[in-house]
C-alpha cells in the first residue's frame, strides 16, 4: 500500500510540475519535442541540441501569465512603432521627398505584418490559457 501510495504521490508531483506550468508552457513544451523528434528524425544533431535547450529552459522558467505580458508588450511596441513611421511618413511627404516615403512605406507594410502576427499569437496564447485547443505550428 506504502508503494502504491509513493507511487501516485511521485507521478501526481510530476504531472502536478507539468500542470503548474500552464497551458500555454506545456503546448510550447509540446511544440519543441515535436520539432525534436523531427530533428532527431532527420539526423540534424546540432538543431537538436539547440531544441532540448530550448525545451529544458521552457521547462525550468515558462509561466503563461509571463508569456502573455510579454506578446502584449509586442504588441504595443509594434503599434507605437507603426504610429512613428505614420508620422514620419507624413513629414516626408510635406518635404516632397517621395523615394523616402516609399521606403518609409515598405516598413509601416512590414509592421503591419509584423502586428498581425503578434495578434495572432496572443490571441493563441489567450485561447491556451482559456482552455480553447490550438494546433502546433508546422
Amino acid at each position: 500500500m506504502k508503494k502504491i501510495l509513493s507511487c501516485g504521490f511521485v507521478l501526481g508531483s510530476v504531472l502536478g510540475g507539468v500542470l503548474l506550468a500552464g497551458p500555454i508552457c506545456d503546448f510550447k513544451a509540446k511544440d519543441l519535442q515535436n520539432q525534436i523528434d523531427h530533428a532527431n528524425k532527420n539526423g540534424q544533431k546540432h538543431r537538436v541540441s539547440e531544441l532540448s535547450h530550448a525545451l529544458k529552459e521552457v521547462q525550468d522558467h515558462c509561466d503563461d501569465q509571463k508569456m502573455l505580458a510579454k506578446s502584449k508588450e509586442k504588441i504595443s511596441q509594434t503599434e507605437h512603432k507603426i504610429s512613428e513611421v505614420k508620422d514620419k511618413i507624413t513629414a516626408l511627404k510635406a518635404k516632397g521627398k517621395t523615394d523616402k516615403v516609399r521606403e518609409q512605406e515598405m516598413k509601416l507594410k512590414m509592421l503591419q505584418t509584423e502586428l498581425e502576427f503578434y495578434r495572432k499569437d496572443y490571441q493563441e496564447k489567450q485561447d491556451l490559457s482559456s482552455g480553447n485547443k490550438v494546433s502546433p505550428k508546422p
